[in-house]
């Protein structure tokens, strides 16, 4: 049977947006509130999140989706009050109702019913409710039994009404936008901030005409609060679509519940003044008497203005400033020509001028597209302690996860596909690289393990790692596991660096279980890591310690679709080499290339480098004499390094990314190609190919 919603085709991505957000704070303080403890800060916003989604999925007419946040609000509410004592049950079934929410919110998509339990989801909801309630009346009951003997308590039950009175009074009246397409959602959300500052004595409209789910453009609420006038504006500066809030003396407006929205102002009595004079005039008399007016009128809050566009739009806005960012090139190019043949002209300096501030736009137009396409990683990072979690609880093992930079942003295109590396490494350091907890007492070590994951911006890439406090990798046990794999014959294990031995952890099929879980031991994780960021022109390096731990260190490119790059020249050609894999540049001279096992290499310091011809590599015929030296580009990835022999160093250039395309298809030692400003195209070199080329174990697979 086909499922109906109350939700126009416009409301459908606002809906689908705000209930994702509202689902990722439930995931985020649960697992804070496990570890933390209770926090009224944090149950208050745990309880908004489910009371915000109990009212959106109201509003469309999800009964399912109400039923299963009402239970779940009424333990949180609970949790509020200490009727209810924060319990591993009790997260676990809060966890397990915010992923059942998640299918229910399918259900908006799908309009099929989903096979959710929601009636034995509340039934527990009610259990646990109900177990922390008998414990509660206990202490309540000796004191009202101790009040009845003597007659004078009885004066003291007025204290509360003069406390709170002594606290402050106010009106509030909130604005929302007239643009806002689900504006009874953000009442409901406005409403939510007034109950966590304090009691609603009168609120127009009720709670009752919004769930009616008609228009809301003005609200009014007189509100008991022990919080001052900033510190209720401040509470809105969260909310978007919110075009006035105000904070007046109580009783500065009289409110009626019948004022819903602007069509029904028609049913206020003639002799009260419509809402909006009300609201202008009576700030004006209230600052009459100074005595019942000790603050100044509330100033507008600012709200953020935001708009919403689609990503097509978005990626269609990156490649016309791809486009015009070959044709800034092309410019200088220009410039450079006529400066070179004309000399002492007016014009040309003007022209000159020109182009310069053109290029100045154009790197601006750039960094802002850029900006506008950049997404903090923490919408990546939010998904990793729920996991790490499960996971631990899964295998029987103690793990906190720390995170850090997870406000650096990055390009959407890479976030998009670093969800999946990040999720092998993390499992990979859970299974693999934490010990159990009687493992970690036997070594001298706390019994809780330390997974940490950062993320941080350096010289225009960003660096992500994951570090565990583990047992390490042991260089003996892969090399065993790879001679029993058949990866590696005895003697071909036992000429292994511990370095590359380590990077066989890489290769594909792969893995040092024992027993194969649904957590790991198919040998399909890493591999994965390495070929989908070396897809992203990006790195990845292991550091580890036997007995003290291991660190996976990813380095990408801040954006795929403009990517800084070295130019160089090898015979007629001239080639791209991304500039995150390049180490340095230097001139050698013949002299300086030796061989080894019949290859060519350079000794660099105390290292000693294969050397790799391009010439020679891609079959192009060079008529260049012999100068005696030759141009050497030293490219690395993770701990491998080696170098590559050019003609000329041409410099360093921003290209526009092009796909081969699948006619092409796949060229050993080519990623890609660009244009540059002169219209010619170029080719861009995949590293990863070429020091395959040199036959260096770098861990991934080679090309077929």
């Amino acid at each position: 049977m086909e499922l109906n919603f109350d939700l126009a085709e416009d409301e459908f991505p606002i809906f689908m947006a705000e209930t994702d957000e509202q689902l990722q704070v439930l995931d985020d303080g649960l697992i804070r509130l496990e570890r933390e403890g209770e926090d009224m800060e944090l149950l208050q916003a745990l309880f908004r999140a489910a009371h915000t989604l109990k009212g959106t999925s109201g509003m469309i007419g999800h009964k399912r989706m109400v039923n299963l946040t009402h239970s779940m609000e009424t333990a949180l509410d609970g949790l509020r009050k200490h009727t209810l004592p924060v319990s591993t049950a009790l997260i676990d079934l809060c966890l397990e109702a915010t992923d059942a929410l998640r299918s229910l919110r399918e259900e908006v998509i799908t309009r099929t019913e989903c096979g959710v339990a929601v009636d034995e989801l509340t039934d527990r909801f009610s259990a646990l409710v109900l177990v922390g309630k008998p414990a509660e009346p206990a202490t309540p009951v000796p004191p009202v039994k101790e009040q009845p003997p003597s007659s004078s308590p009885v004066p003291v039950t007025p204290p509360p009404p003069t406390a709170v009175s002594a606290r402050g009074g106010y009106t509030v009246r909130v604005e929302i936008s007239q643009n806002s397409i689900a504006s009874a959602a953000r009442a409901f959300q406005v409403m939510m901030e007034l109950q966590g500052l304090g009691t609603i004595k009168k609120m127009s409209p009720s709670q009752e005409e919004i769930e009616t789910s008609q228009p809301v453009h003005v609200m009014l609420a007189e509100l008991d609060t022990q919080k001052t006038e900033a510190e209720i504006l401040k509470a809105f500066d969260s909310l978007s679509e919110l075009d006035k809030v105000e904070v007046l003396p109580a009783g500065s407006i009289e409110i009626k519940s019948s004022t819903v929205s602007a069509p029904k102002e028609a049913s206020v009595p003639a002799a009260s003044p419509p809402p909006q004079t009300a609201i202008q005039s009576k700030p004006a008399a209230a600052d009459a008497p100074p005595a019942s007016a000790p603050k100044p009128s509330a100033t507008p809050v600012s709200v953020e203005k935001t708009v919403r566009t689609s990503v097509e739009r978005l990626d269609n806005l990156m490649n016309l400033v791809g486009e015009l960012i070959t044709d800034r090139n092309r410019l200088y190019q220009i410039r450079s020509t006529l400066e070179a043949s004309i000399r002492n002209s007016d014009q040309l300096d003007v022209l000159s001028d020109t182009i310069t501030h053109v290029g100045r736009i154009t790197d601006q137009l750039q960094m802002e597209v850029m900006g506008i396409r950049m997404l903090p990683v923490s919408n990546t990072f939010s998904k990793f302690p729920r996991m790490v979690r499960d996971l631990s609880a899964k295998l029987n093992k103690k793990i906190d996860l720390t995170i850090e930079g997870e406000n650096t942003e990055l390009d959407r295109s890479v976030i998009e596909e670093i969800n999946d590396p990040l999720i092998h490494l993390i499992r990979n350091s859970v299974d693999h690289g934490i010990e159990t907890a009687e493992e970690r007492l036997n070594a001298n070590k706390p019994e809780r393990a330390t997974i940490k994951l950062t993320a941080r911006h350096e010289q225009g890439r960003i660096i992500l790692t994951v570090e565990d406090d583990g047992r390490g990798i042991d260089p003996d046990k892969i090399r065993a596991s790879a001679v029993g794999k058949g990866i590696l014959s005895e003697s071909e294990a036992a000429s292994l660096s511990d370095d590359e031995a380590i990077n066989l952890i890489f290769s594909s099929g792969f893995s040092t279980a024992k027993v194969v879980n649904d957590v790991s031991g198919r040998g399909v994780g890493l591999d994965i890591v390495r070929n989908n960021i070396q897809r992203l022109n990006g790195t990845v390096m292991v550091e580890t310690e036997k007995g003290k731990g291991t660190r996976f260190m990813v380095t990408l490119p801040l954006t795929l679709a403009i990517v800084p790059t070295l130019l160089v020249r090898v015979a007629h050609n001239t080639l791209a080499i991304p500039l995150v894999t390049v180490v340095e540049t230097l001139r050698i001279s013949i002299k300086e290339i030796q061989t080894v096992n019949s290859k060519p290499v350079i000794r660099l310091r105390d290292k000693v480098l294969p050397l790799l011809d391009m010439t020679e590599t891609f079959g192009f015929v060079s008529s260049k004499k012999d100068l005696g030296y030759r141009y050497v580009v030293v490219v690395g990835m993770g701990k491998q390094m080696m170098g590559l022999a050019v003609d000329r160093l041409l410099g360093q250039e921003e290209v526009v990314v092009k796909s081969l395309g699948s006619i092409i298809g796949e060229v050993n030692g080519i990623a890609s190609a660009a244009i540059l400003g002169d219209g010619s195209v170029i080719l861009i070199v995949d590293v990863q190919d070429l020091f395959q080329m040199t036959g260096q174990k770098s861990g991934g697979n080679k090309k077929e």
